[in-house]
């Protein structure tokens, strides 16, 4: 969906020109077309992408704007003499002008002069807005046509790769990465690592390990920029091979790779929940990984099982704001509640699993102790 394709101009753009300021702001939509029709903001500077939107693509804009759903950023460049230039944003800059002076029409095959409300024009966009730009124009003209350029759109940790290759979290980063046994267990296919989410995916459970569940890009950019003691880092390499090498005991039973843990979000959350019981016995872990396989095996997690609440909850919390602190920490509850339940009664994500085998697959599983545990006994 190009409407939600967001590119990371942002990053590469303020770190590459030296001592750029950046502030992020709300605007309003009648805010930004003041500017245009004032003539205050160029929205085609040479560097900026110049291709074409689609009729579709025009409506899909305008229809997430009516019903309030957010919008990528507008990136926007401030020069010294106050007029403006749009870095990233240009399409729906100019699509909603458009729209505004009825040039087309939405998907309800109205005009903008249809409506009597104003509710459109006050609708807010995010902002981030570039200031103090110290390179020559050919640096600049040069360096947002790069990243700019149609087609050639940079992910996280492309640019975290190029501008923190010599920190300490990127240290340690690739020391993870290089383990032998993560790469064992074959969870990432061509096209991830081609652009670099294996590495994304670690420097999350890097950021994890040192400083607990965190939304995922405040913690992995913090990280970035911070130094990390030797001790701490090797301490925390140690940690890091110490689950690895818990998921690569299970394998015997059946290949993570073969199972919907080897998602990232899944696996994040495994990842975690081995970290805390990292003191329990294998044996107890084998027993834990098998009531996740049958789970995974029978389908019962996704996000439209209105029978079985608690799975779906999960579902949605793999999909919707999946990397926030709220859904990461919902989702380790979800595993606590299912494979590490101390008391002696069941609960209630372990009733919904055995309601699910009786109503939907004619099996009826029991519970059983292990160790200090009360699991769902899911072998017949």
């Amino acid at each position: 969906m190009m409407l939600m394709k967001i590119t990371f101009v942002r990053i590469v753009l303020y770190k590459k020109c030296n001592n750029m300021k950046y502030s992020n702001l709300e605007w309003t939509i009648g805010e930004l077309i003041n500017l245009i029709e004032s003539q205050k903001i160029n929205l085609r500077p040479p560097y900026q992408r110049n291709f074409i939107w689609s009729s579709k693509d025009q409506k899909l804009l305008i229809d997430s704007i009516r019903k309030g759903y957010p919008l990528p950023n507008f990136f926007i460049l401030k020069n010294k003499d106050n007029t403006f230039e749009m870095v990233d944003g240009q399409q729906r800059a100019i699509t909603i002008y458009k729209f505004i002076k009825n040039e087309f029409r939405d998907s309800s095959k109205r005009y903008y002069k249809d409506y009597n409300e104003n509710t459109f024009m006050n609708y807010r966009i995010n902002v981030v807005l570039l200031e103090e730009f110290n390179g020559s124009t050919e640096t600049k003209e040069e360096f947002f046509y790069l990243v700019n350029k149609r087609g050639v759109q940079l992910n996280p940790s492309e640019v975290n790769h190029a501008y923190y290759h010599d920190t300490d979290f990127m240290h340690l980063v690739n020391r993870m990465s290089e383990y032998q046994p993560l790469i064992d267990l074959d969870i990432f296919t061509d096209k991830t690592v081609m652009r670099m989410n294996d590495r994304s995916l670690v420097e999350e459970l890097a950021a994890y390990l040192i400083k607990g569940i965190t939304d995922k890009r405040n913690a992995v950019e913090e990280l970035f920029e911070s130094k990390i003691k030797s001790d701490v880092s090797e301490l925390k390499f140690t940690r890091f091979c110490n689950i690895i090498d818990r998921v690569n005991a299970i394998q015997d039973i059946k290949p993570i790779n073969e199972t919907r843990y080897k998602q990232r979000n899944d696996f994040y959350t495994l990842f975690c929940f081995i970290d805390k019981h990292i003191d329990d016995s294998i044996i107890v872990l084998k027993e834990q990984y098998k009531i996740l396989l049958y789970i995974s095996d029978n389908g019962i997690i996704y996000p439209s099982n209105d029978d079985y609440e608690l799975f779906k909850e999960y579902a949605i919390n793999c999909v919707s704001q999946s990397n926030s602190k709220r859904a990461r920490e919902k989702r380790l509850l979800f595993f606590e509640n299912m494979l590490a339940n101390e008391s002696n009664t069941p609960s209630e994500e372990q009733i919904q699993l055995m309601d699910f085998a009786q109503n939907e697959l004619e099996e009826n599983l029991s519970t059983k102790k292990y160790d200090k545990y009360l699991l769902v006994n899911c072998i017949k």
